[in-house]
């Protein structure tokens, strides 16, 4: 078992991670880290509890839509692979892509 520390809002924190995951977990603290960044810079009044709380809805809310598209992606998948494929599924897929990139583009434009 490895130890590291990992340092989120100015604080180290030690970590136990398996021999080999070391860097995962740094790039991992890194995306939190820029996460946090990001909802600061909107929220200055935000505390470091409050953030971190921010940022782990915001990063389980990527995560599930990540889940959701690749739910997607295998059920498109497995209908082309049973020759059943309707395009329902296919245009409700190209839908939640033209969201995100959508939404994407919002946010950059915020900028």
């Amino acid at each position: 078992m490895a130890r590291i520390d990992i340092t989120l809002a100015g604080r180290s924190y030690p970590i136990a991670c398996d021999d080999g995951q070391e860097e995962r977990v740094l790039e991992i603290a890194r995306y939190i880290e820029t996460r946090m960044g990001e909802i600061r810079g909107n929220f200055a009044s935000v505390g470091d509890n409050h953030l971190l709380v921010m940022v782990a809805l915001l990063v389980v809310d990527e995560l599930f839509d990540a889940r959701d598209e690749l739910a997607l992606w295998s059920g498109a998948a497995q209908d082309q692979a049973d020759g059943s494929a309707n395009g329902s599924l296919a245009a409700e897929m190209v839908a939640r892509l033209t969201t995100r990139v959508e939404a994407l583009a919002a946010r950059l434009e915020q900028r």
